[in-house]
């Protein structure tokens, strides 16, 4: 031991070696320790050195590294990056929303409860308790978080430096190596290397919020694809808004099949069965007004005139940036127009003009809903969306009936049917507000009516002999038991307002060609000075479609006579028993004398305003959200409220107290059923305006500011040119004209016949 010491000590000194064996320093070393060795030590004869042997110099021998071992290397690599990320994530997402939620019901047929929703299940099957934010809210289904912290960043679609505009969060840590041979296709089967990995590592590093990218919370690690289509927020938040659309949207599980549609949103983004990103937006569009993290569009201002069509101007007036729903609406629009010019997605750019249409008419912004819906229709006839076999043309054409292949499955020739349907179903609601010729006409149309709901989830084939045709004479009449429910008496009482429409339109042509159908046997006008006399309810016309709309009334099936069960409000059966009185409305009141207490058309009109304020009485005594009713239940509540202000006008005329009173707690009823819609909905926030407006210009600012509602100002001028020749000024004529004259029309004389 004292020898080795001897030896360390002196290499620690003299660290120089001659790479003798042994070296001259353990010589001397041994030499040292030998003659001052104390007696009866024994020492070896020979030193030893006590340096390591040389280790010969050889070339490194190659080992080739297997794939597996390559990969699960880059996994760890990547693992050790996500865990960084995460601990990024958690220091910028410390914050929470604490904005108020609103209430919010389970959409159609489910219990309209606000108290409890302790399971969100779709009336389809749908169970959304796995959407962020929809099980774990307020109770409500209502959407507490899950966007918000990654909604700011849903606008920045650069790539980032150093990632070759690739997102690398999007492969998971939980999955094997079959996702890292993704990562091996998506860069181009390039060779993975060290340098390739620690570019990724110090692109990672920096901000990783692309538009399309997948901003990690800290615990959720799905996958994202480089690929994700630019202008959509993440994909968290568009499944979010998706989900939302299916489960609180009427329209949504009739326009497209649930289940298969949030299926192919788990498909990689370029896989042809992935939704196209025009229905997309608009489908976040329209999903953001139902949650409660992304900020609503700003409603008009009160100066704006409540019947202003053109709603360009109020964006000139309010000169702020666009909305997250409107920006969505935009890119649909877009991304439609250009399909179109390319003769692209020609179908579900229908379905995209579809979801436009209810997404400009929510908003009141009428003309470009107005022209939006006319497209729909147009594009649906070329698609052949109109017709169905045999019911073609039977002239040689150089074009297929249809521009679009035939469908494959069942379920996708019903989504084409209800497509079609829900398109005239928008035409037609929307033109009962104005005087304009409809874009396509009922005598065009030869297409089956929509399946049943439930045969159109299972996809179940329903032969044409066992359903009805859109032509057949009883059809308003006549339902089948196998093939009737809400949806489809949805449908019928949107022909009935069609035949009211085209009856209104086309009367006086045909009254100046003696068309016999509006000639009245009893008293028609033989020249102008017996054209106010005129007595309308005499026409064959006239009385065939009274006695069609009644008759429709009373045959809806047993099962279906109420809309409202307890809590549970079916929102298709509601507006479908609407709609008869607001035809026996649209039909009578231009010829109606509210003052004339003989008048047949005055009494009518009564009776169907009322009939309109039952049924709102009706949906008010139960927690149902009425902005999830739709947007044409809004018209006909407005067009209730119209009525009875000219019989309040009428009745104060005639100085009748014991019909004020009654008649004005309806008006303030009505108004206060838009007002609560219009909490989501611009729509009856303008309905609600504009009935303001009437009730002042009828009943004078006195009467009008002794009622419980909020004071109307009629001195707004708001010009938005300076050049302008048009004033926006509240005009009660523009806005009653807008729907129907009040006044029997003049009948213009017959030409004489040499």
């Amino acid at each position: 031991m004292f020898l080795n010491e001897t030896r360390h000590a002196i290499n620690v000194e003299d660290a120089s070696c001659d790479a003798q064996r042994p070296c001259s320093t353990c010589v001397r070393s041994h030499s040292y320790a030998v003659a001052h060795a104390p007696a009866g030590v024994e020492l070896p004869p020979h030193p030893e050195c006590t340096f390591d042997e040389a280790v010969s110099e050889s070339p490194p021998v190659e080992t080739t590294e297997t794939p597996k071992s390559r990969f699960e290397r880059l996994e760890s690599r990547i693992n050790e990056l996500e865990s960084l990320l995460r601990e990024k994530d958690r220091a910028l997402n410390t914050f929470a929303s604490d904005q108020s939620q609103p209430q919010m019901q389970h959409h159609p047929f489910a219990s309209s409860s606000n108290a409890h929703t302790p399971n969100l299940v779709h009336s389809n099957g749908f169970n959304f308790d796995g959407i962020p934010g929809f099980a774990n809210g307020n109770g409500n289904g209502i959407p507490t978080n899950g966007i918000s912290n990654m909604y700011p960043n849903y606008t920045s679609s650069k790539p980032q430096n150093g990632t070759n505009g690739m997102d690398y969060t999007q492969f998971p840590n939980a999955s094997g190596l079959d996702n890292l041979a993704g990562v091996a296709s998506l860069l181009g089967n390039a060779p993975l290397s060290e340098a390739h990995i620690d570019s990724v590592s110090a692109g990672l590093n920096q901000d990783t919020s692309m538009s399309g990218g997948f901003q990690s919370n800290g615990s959720n690690l799905d996958i994202v694809f480089a690929s994700w289509p630019v202008n959509l927020p993440s994909r968290e938040v568009t499944r979010h808004l998706v989900e939302a659309y299916f489960a609180f949207h009427l329209h949504a599980v009739r326009l497209f099949h649930g289940p298969s549609f949030l299926a192919s949103l788990d498909l990689h983004p370029t896989d042809p069965r992935f939704p196209w990103s025009a229905i997309l937006h608009a489908m976040c569009a329209i999903g953001s007004l139902y949650v409660a993290s992304i900020p609503p569009t700003p409603a008009p201002p009160p100066e704006y005139p409540a019947h202003e069509v053109f709603g360009a101007r109020l964006r000139t007036l309010q000169r702020r940036p666009d909305s997250f729903a409107e920006q969505q609406a935009k890119f649909a629009k877009e991304q439609a127009e250009i399909a179109l010019d390319l003769g692209h997605h020609k179908f579900q750019c229908v379905q995209v003009t579809v979801m436009l249409t209810w997404f400009y008419w929510c908003h009141g912004r009428w003309s470009e809903a107005f022209l939006s819906a006319a497209q729909g229709l147009r594009v649906a006839v070329p698609c052949g969306l109109n017709v169905c076999p045999p019911f073609h043309t039977i002239a040689e054409t150089l074009r297929p009936p249809a521009i679009i292949p035939p469908a494959k499955t069942v379920m996708e020739d019903e989504v084409r049917r209800n497509t079609f349907w829900l398109a005239y179903a928008m035409e037609r609601q929307m033109g009962t507000g104005n005087g304009w010729a409809l874009s396509l006409d009922d005598q065009d149309i030869c297409q089956l009516l929509p399946l049943r709901g439930d045969q159109f989830e299972q996809g179940i084939l329903v032969y044409p002999s066992e359903r009805q045709w859109s032509h057949d004479r009883d059809l308003l009449t006549t339902h089948k038991d196998e093939q009737i429910d809400s949806f489809i008496l949805y449908v019928k009482a949107t022909i009935i307002l069609s035949r009211v429409k085209s009856f209104n339109l086309r009367f006086k042509g045909k009254h100046y060609v003696g068309d016999a159908s509006v000639v009245s046997p009893n008293n028609s006008p033989a020249s102008a000075d017996q054209q106010e006399i005129f007595d309308i309810k005499d026409a064959p016309a006239f009385q065939e479609l009274d006695k069609m709309i009644n008759a429709f009334r009373t045959s809806f099936p047993a099962h279906l006579k109420s809309p409202i069960i307890g809590q549970s409000v079916d929102p298709y059966l509601y507006t479908a028993s609407l709609i008869p009185h607001l035809g026996l409305i649209l039909l009578n009141e231009p010829h109606a004398r509210p003052g004339e207490a003989t008048c047949v058309h005055a009494d009518r009109i009564l009776r169907a305003a009322r009939a309109i304020v039952d049924l709102m009485y009706n949906i008010a005594s139960t927690s149902y959200d009425v902005s999830l009713l739709g947007l044409h239940s809004i018209m006909c509540w407005f067009m209730s409220g119209r009525v009875l202000i000219r019989f309040l006008k009428a009745a104060m005329q005639a100085n009748s107290d014991a019909q004020i009173p009654q008649l004005q707690a309806e008006i303030v009823f009505i108004r206060s059923m838009l007002m609560k819609a219009a909490e989501r909905i611009t729509l009856a926030q303008r309905y609600q305006r504009m009935l303001d407006e009437y009730l002042f210009n009828s009943t004078g600012q006195t009467f009008a500011d002794s009622l419980p509602i909020s004071r109307f100002s009629t001195e707004c001028t708001i010009s938005l040119e300076e050049d302008s020749t048009s004033t926006m000024v509240p005009d009660t004529s523009r806005a009653t004209d807008v729907f129907m004259q009040y006044r029997a029309p003049p009948i213009p004389a017959r030409p004489t016949r040499r």
